[in-house]
């Protein structure tokens, strides 16, 4: 009788444990994350359509895009937000092929974006632990 009592106690113990790490009690993938979002402006206008990377150093890049009010939000993965908490090469480009999420319809829109913040980028961004808002005020000269 012992030692069933003992066993169950014990099985109670080990899947105590296995939902406490399923549900991210203790740390988790995504503890190295800051939120960030903010406006990107191209010559003090929205710049709409754009794509936005943060990428460090040796790790995995987020991304964020603009709509017609050139808002952005940063997304670790699709359901995650966030970028990697450290220092981030940024790149910002809206060129390439387009698609409405809404009507479906595809277009070609020309680059607007100097290589400055995207090929050739010289825009860094310090993430930080917790929610940021960060405003990238583009030069087209």
């Amino acid at each position: 009788m012992f030692a069933m009592l003992l066993k169950h106690r014990l099985l109670a113990v080990l899947l105590g444990v296995a939902a406490m790490s399923a549900i991210g009690c203790g740390g988790g993938q995504y503890d190295n994350l800051g939120e960030v979002s903010g406006t990107i402006t191209l010559d003090g206008e929205p710049l709409k359509h754009a794509v936005i990377t943060f990428q460090p150093t040796g790790g995995r890049p987020a991304y964020g895009k603009t709509g017609e009010d050139g808002k952005y939000r940063m997304m670790y993965t699709g359901s995650q937000a966030g970028a990697t908490v450290g220092m981030n090469s940024v790149t910002i480009t809206n060129g390439g092929e387009k698609r409405d999420e809404e009507t479906g319809k595809v277009w070609f829109q020309k680059e607007q974006v100097p290589a400055k913040y995207n090929s050739k980028t010289e825009l860094e961004f310090d993430v930080q632990p917790g929610s940021q808002t960060h405003n990238f005020e583009l030069k087209s000269k």
